[in-house]
């Protein structure tokens, strides 16, 4: 579902005249702020795909994955009654929760690995028509100026879009994106490690990742809130900022610092694009380290 939703924006956004969303973005104007990226952006087939990996879809797929398979780690079988049953075998806790990381860390890889997947065969794939008018370059004497004059009707030429977008731009994000879900799948599993009910545990971590929303809108709704942003993950996870970031040079989108003389209103961290997924990757691995000290320690309940 990942591949052909990634496919299908990228056909859907082929159909539209981008430029022609100007003035729908102008009124959209007071809200910039809440973009990691300027509005104009999205006037751009790079920006506008940029954006998938915002899509509530694509976000909603991997929470979902995360979420429900780190909560059944540990309260999932305690509630089930059968975690009791697997530990009297012969076979290590540490050993059962490497087996869960396994299954769960691949899973993601291979979601994230569908979206960059769809993004890149809708690239392939897709057309887009631009408007060439012919002009003619006249220079004004004694004025260092040249006008373009239109010397011919505008033709429509229907173009490969991977002639304006390469589909590599988009490594980093989708790098960033797994980053995003192995971070939601270690505090699922830490949660999931001390609790008994998995009901509880999913309630925990909804109400986490709700909190660190709200956190990351009040930082970019004033000014005296933005330290705010310092507080919830969700400031390290900016694959459009990657994108618009990495748009004239694309070794900038693995970069793992930027210097200061490089920073930009869009890109003002310290920490470079492979910084941040490189951050989500290892708090969401200090979590399952946390989780796995804890549960080779704790008593496990009898099942109701």
């Amino acid at each position: 579902m990942i591949f052909v939703f990634c496919w299908a924006r990228v056909w859907i956004v082929c159909q539209f005249d981008l430029q022609q969303l100007q003035p729908l973005l102008e009124q959209l104007r007071p809200f910039e702020r809440f973009s990691p990226v300027p509005l104009t952006q999205l006037l751009t087939y790079r920006g506008s795909l940029a954006m998938t990996f915002h899509e509530p879809v694509l976000v909603l797929c991997i929470l979902v994955w995360a979420i429900a398979r780190g909560s059944d780690v540990v309260s999932g079988e305690i509630n089930r009654g059968t975690l009791e049953m697997l530990l009297a075998q012969p076979i290590a806790r540490g050993k059962l929760l490497a087996c869960h990381a396994a299954v769960c860390v691949s899973g993601l890889a291979a979601l994230c690995g569908l979206a960059w997947l769809g993004l890149y065969v809708g690239i392939r794939s897709n057309t887009i028509v631009e408007r060439q008018t012919p002009t003619l370059q006249l220079s004004l004497p004694f004025v260092p100026l040249t006008l373009p004059l239109p010397v011919g009707p505008t033709t429509e030429m229907r173009l490969p879009l991977a002639n304006s977008v390469d589909p590599a731009i988009y490594l980093a994000p989708s790098l960033n994106l797994f980053g995003f879900g192995v971070f939601v799948w270690g505090l699922s599993v830490l949660c999931s490690s001390v609790d008994r009910y998995r009901w509880r545990t999913l309630g925990i971590v909804i109400g986490c990742y709700v909190v660190q929303l709200l956190l990351f809108l009040l930082s970019k709704a004033t000014s005296a809130t933005a330290f705010c942003g310092y507080l919830t993950f969700l400031s390290a996870y900016q694959p459009d900022a990657m994108v618009y970031f990495a748009d004239n040079s694309p070794d900038r989108a693995w970069w793992l610092s930027v210097p200061q003389e490089w920073a930009t209103a869009s890109w003002p961290h310290r920490l470079g694009p492979l910084g941040m997924t490189f951050l989500l990757l290892a708090l969401g691995s200090s979590f399952f380290m946390g989780a796995a000290f804890w549960f080779r320690r704790r008593d496990i309940p009898a099942p109701l």
